[in-house]
């Protein structure tokens, strides 16, 4: 992930701390419908589908990491944690 979405990862800890993950959802979304098909687009869903899954919703969650990560091993990238998300706004 690069530096591009320190601040989609900044917004997403405040979400994470006022325990808005409902919202944490949406903005990821929302991001994704702003990103074309390419690489930074996989890496956002796979995000969301932790965040999903986190939410309790695994299905939806697990579908969402299912698209992420066919398409990241077809680019050859590695599967982005939300940990590691988290970071880039030194969470």
């Amino acid at each position: 992930m690069d530096q591009t979405s320190a601040p989609l990862a900044r917004q997403l800890i405040d979400c994470l701390r006022e325990e808005r993950e409902v919202d944490g959802v949406r903005l990821l979304r929302d991001a994704l419908t702003d990103t074309p098909e390419n690489d930074e687009r996989a890496r956002l869903e796979r995000i969301l589908g932790l965040l999903l899954i986190r939410c309790g919703r695994e299905v939806e969650g697990t579908f969402a990491l299912e698209r992420a990560e066919t398409r990241l091993d077809a680019l050859g990238l590695p599967y982005p944690t939300l940990e590691g998300f988290l970071q880039l706004a030194g969470f």
